[in-house]
């Protein structure tokens, strides 16, 4: 299968930064000045989910007055930007397998839920941005994850087709997405859900980016 792999497209919050503690952090914080108390498992329920689709998720099952959906969305995203940028570091492995990704001449995309001026902080502040070919929000696409618009988009400017892309994701949400795009997928879960049967529909699953590079030598 090797021979066929031309490029590596990776998810952003959580697989490459450990940004998930602080997006639940903010939705907290967020949903607490409205009045409205979310702990930490119940956060658990989005996680990989589009801010958007987080806040129609808890205004279906809670709801809310004075503040529009749009503006919650908004609420968030602003306290995430800032916890994130000031606070997130690399997930273990994540420089290393971009490093061997680039030595082994692989195209580098990035598809992330994310807006696009987090995702230049995050990849400026790690010093990881020269590796990536070309990132991409799905935040500009027509359908957010876990469609596969945003896989489909970098894969079309790695002019890479799709099914010689490697994805990885570790939301239930973006293997959804990159299993749709028909890209090959490998899902690298949290510790806390990796038995989860949600993430049964991945081509591969590992625990960690610490377990890639060995993954991929025996592709």
């Amino acid at each position: 299968m090797k021979k066929q792999i031309e490029a590596v497209i990776f998810d952003m919050d959580g697989l490459l930064v450990d940004s998930e503690p602080f997006w639940k952090t903010a939705e907290m914080t967020a949903f607490q000045e409205i009045g409205v108390e979310l702990t930490q498992q119940q956060c658990l329920e989005t996680t990989g989910l589009p801010t958007k689709d987080v806040v129609q998720y808890w205004f279906d099952r809670k709801s809310w007055e004075g503040i529009t959906l749009q503006e919650m969305e908004n609420l968030i995203y602003e306290k995430a930007f800032d916890l994130i940028s000031n606070n997130a570091t690399e997930m273990l492995g994540a420089t290393t397998v971009l490093k061997f990704l680039k030595e082994n001449n692989l195209k580098i995309g990035l598809a992330s839920a994310s807006a696009l001026p987090l995702i230049e902080t995050v990849l400026s502040n790690l010093n990881i941005k020269p590796f990536f070919d070309f990132y991409h929000s799905a935040t500009l696409e027509k359908r957010n994850k876990p469609f596969p618009d945003v896989y489909l988009a970098v894969a079309e400017r790695l002019n890479v087709p799709i099914e010689n892309c490697l994805i990885l994701e570790d939301s239930g949400n973006g293997v959804k997405g990159a299993k749709a795009s028909g890209g090959i997928t490998i899902a690298i879960p949290a510790p806390h859900e990796f038995d989860d049967d949600k993430f049964n529909i991945a081509d591969y699953k590992i625990q960690s980016l610490e377990n890639f590079i060995a993954f991929f030598k025996h592709l």
